[in-house]
């Protein structure tokens, strides 16, 4: 979950990243009004201010997409543990280990005892 500005969404929108769910809505309307393209026709800068702000309010405002976020700008990756788990099946890792292995032992596995084994 990266910006495309590569900001602080915090900062973008002027918020204490312990900012609750009132406190980032409050931020948006104050700079989306200040900032609209349709209000501010003098900025040649306001179109793309608005879009930047509109993005950090998207991304903050909603609880999971706030995690992801700051999980992101902690260990600067993406990816943690429940996405990783959430995308795979463990039946990948069977396939996977098939490969490796090959299906010859797997056959073996299913053919009896040669006759006269059990006496």
């Amino acid at each position: 979950m990266q910006n495309k500005t590569g900001k602080n969404l915090y900062e973008i929108l002027g918020i204490d990243e312990d900012a609750d769910e009132r406190e980032i809505k409050i931020a948006y309307r104050k700079l989306a009004k200040k900032y609209h393209p349709d209000v501010n026709k003098t900025d040649p800068n306001a179109k793309e201010k608005f879009i930047e702000i509109k993005e950090a309010y998207e991304t903050l405002k909603d609880p999971q997409s706030r995690e992801e976020y700051d999980y992101q700008r902690k260990h600067g990756t993406y990816e943690n543990l429940r996405d990783i788990y959430g995308r795979h099946e463990f039946n990948h890792i069977r396939d996977i280990l098939r490969e490796i292995f090959g299906q010859q032992s797997r056959a073996s596995y299913n053919r009896p005892p040669p006759e006269g084994m059990y006496i």
